[in-house]
């Protein structure tokens, strides 16, 4: 995949990306898949994204201020619960 090719992605002018494109960028990027397709706001059954890429696929207009909000109280419940989010990532959950 060339540069070209990741900068249009970037940009969302691919209405529709190959799922073995995103496979491969989720690969490189040490991303979960089920994360990449909820970005590109494709659905993979029987694996669901964390919860950040899904508020961003499922709430698109809901304002960054709220996101972020969610996303504390999220972090905030699961340290209250002692509750290890499988596959977390390094910095999930914060805001880019």
């Amino acid at each position: 995949m060339n540069d070209a090719t990741i900068v249009r992605l970037e940009q969302g002018l691919f209405a529709a990306p190959r799922p073995d494109k995103l496979s491969r960028i989720a690969e490189v990027l040490g991303l979960s898949l089920a994360d990449v397709f909820a970005f590109a706001e494709y659905v993979v059954p029987g694996d669901l994204p964390s919860f950040h890429p899904y508020l961003l696929s499922k709430y698109p207009d809901m304002p960054q201020g709220a996101i972020d909000d969610l996303l504390k109280e999220f972090d905030r419940i699961t340290r209250e619960y002692d509750y290890a989010l499988e596959g977390a990532q390094e910095g999930e959950g914060k805001s880019p």
